[in-house]
């Protein structure tokens, strides 16, 4: 899929698609509780959050190029806003001309007494965001077994946490299967290597804090909690 789509760009770079100026200039938005800043440069190149990105448009659709990966989005733009969807997105994200959104989310941010606790003795700004771990495995017999766990650390000190799993197996006419879910929510904060999920059942659970690339991707930054990892689910730098 990788090379398909970066086939694609090369072929769509050289032939009918274009730059499409209506996107031109800077765009800003809060995605999973963070400011995102895109700026659209005339002739197809740019940065996201000042990393440098190419990009290129084909009716309603939107090529982003970094590092030799390609997201393909969905995009309008009506007046002073820009709708996306796709690529690393799980919804429609909506930008606003100018930096007016980002600025607010920083603001916010900056003056949440949650997130002075998130941040307080160790740092943990830098975590903030959604990091998810799945598996899947499929027996020779028949059935299999998959599993999903996200968290989400947000910048005022509170987070989420759920997870979804299921079994099946089926053999001579024969099935057989079950599904699981789990969530929570609470409060964290970080010290050192340090962080301590404090749950709203009143459970408390301090986790052995490690940040690593993903190894399969090392553009994918990862946060290990006693030594199981998560890979980041939307695209940002790696450490």
């Amino acid at each position: 899929m990788r090379t398909i789509l970066l086939s694609l760009w090369l072929l769509l770079a050289s032939a009918s698609a274009f730059a499409n100026p209506a996107l031109h200039g800077t765009w800003s938005a809060v995605v999973n509780g963070q400011p995102m800043v895109v700026n659209f440069v005339a002739g197809g190149a740019g940065t996201v959050d000042g990393q440098p990105m190419n990009w290129q448009t084909m009716g309603a659709l939107l090529f982003i190029e970094q590092d030799g990966e390609v997201g393909t989005y969905q995009f309008q733009v009506q007046k002073q806003q820009l709708s996306v969807s796709g690529g690393i997105f799980g919804d429609t994200v909506v930008f606003a001309r100018g930096m007016a959104a980002a600025k607010s989310a920083k603001r916010v941010l900056g003056g949440s007494r949650g997130a002075e606790s998130a941040i307080a003795a160790g740092g943990g700004q830098e975590l903030v965001g959604k990091w998810c771990r799945g598996g899947a495995f499929s027996a020779n017999s028949g059935g299999g077994s998959s599993s999903m766990t996200c968290f989400e650390l947000r910048g005022d000190g509170s987070y989420s946490y759920q997870h979804e799993g299921s079994v099946s197996a089926y053999s001579s006419g024969m099935y057989g299967g079950s599904a699981s879910q789990s969530s929570d929510a609470g409060r964290w904060s970080v010290s050192g290597n340090r962080l301590t999920a404090r749950s709203q059942d009143g459970q408390v659970n301090t986790y052995t804090l490690e940040k690593r690339n993903n190894p399969k991707n090392p553009r994918d930054p990862m946060l290990c909690l006693d030594g199981d990892c998560y890979t980041t689910y939307f695209q940002r730098a790696p450490w």
